[in-house]
């Protein structure tokens, strides 16, 4: 197997080290190589004793992208990669690796069906990290016109006071805003939606270059009075 280690330390700046801390606030471990590096990695990994080297735990931040990404797009059936990630699900704790993993995760055709079940069932688990598995990857991969109730409807029924299940949430909701305006705003009407959810969404949509003024102003008109104190927790 390939000396990854030695990889990423001779990759590692201690500038992007500063940079990557500031985005992942409170993560120990991180060594400050840039995101294209660890996709390289990754690919000569997957090419290689990948199984050998998902055995080893990782020892750094950047440790855990790569198993991120090898889990992701190795070459093994669906059912493989699924035991992988339920492994993996619990041991991630950083909204990079988590939305890395779910960008990168390959889903065949003939088995989408069977990715969008396990990962709707994520939304079942009550853990932050898993349940924004759940939203983050049904929206880089189900984003359509078979999917998207079930995405909204979810979003609005489950609930989870951590920061970035939330801010997951939201972000999935402005992206089903972009693509399917009429429906996402019934989601955001609903009294059943979380309002910090509800309202971080509608500042997303104000954001984006996707969106019209007009769309805009409908998402602006559905700003609410917020019942709930705003999550302390930085960033995003």
């Amino acid at each position: 197997m390939i000396d990854y280690r030695e990889m990423l330390e001779s990759a590692a700046e201690p500038e992007y080290r500063e940079f990557t801390k500031k985005l992942n606030p409170g993560k120990d471990g991180i060594l400050g190589v840039r995101l294209p590096e660890i996709k390289r990695i990754a690919k000569i990994i997957a090419k290689d004793d990948w199984e050998a080297f998902l055995e080893a735990d990782p020892e750094s931040f950047e440790e855990e992208m790569l198993k991120a990404l090898v889990i992701a797009t190795a070459k093994m059936d669906t059912g493989t990669r699924i035991g992988y990630t339920e492994a993996f699900a619990d041991t991630i704790d950083t909204w990079s690796v988590c939305d890395s993993f779910c960008a990168a995760w390959k889903v065949p055709k003939k088995d989408s069906e069977e990715a969008f079940g396990y990962f709707a069932g994520l939304m079942d688990s009550g853990s932050e990290f898993r349940m924004r598995l759940s939203v983050v990857f049904r929206m880089d991969h189900f984003l359509d016109e078979d999917h998207v109730d079930d995405i909204l409807d979810d979003i609005v029924s489950y609930k989870h006071e951590g920061y970035y299940y939330r801010m997951g949430a939201a972000w999935a909701l402005s992206f089903c805003y972009i693509r399917f305006p009429e429906l996402t705003q019934e989601a955001l009407k609903s009294e059943d939606l979380d309002d910090w959810v509800c309202n971080k969404a509608v500042q997303k949509v104000c954001e984006s270059y996707r969106v019209t003024e007009e769309g805009k102003a409908a998402a602006r008109a559905l700003k609410r009075k917020m019942r709930m104190v705003r999550p302390s927790i930085p960033y995003l």
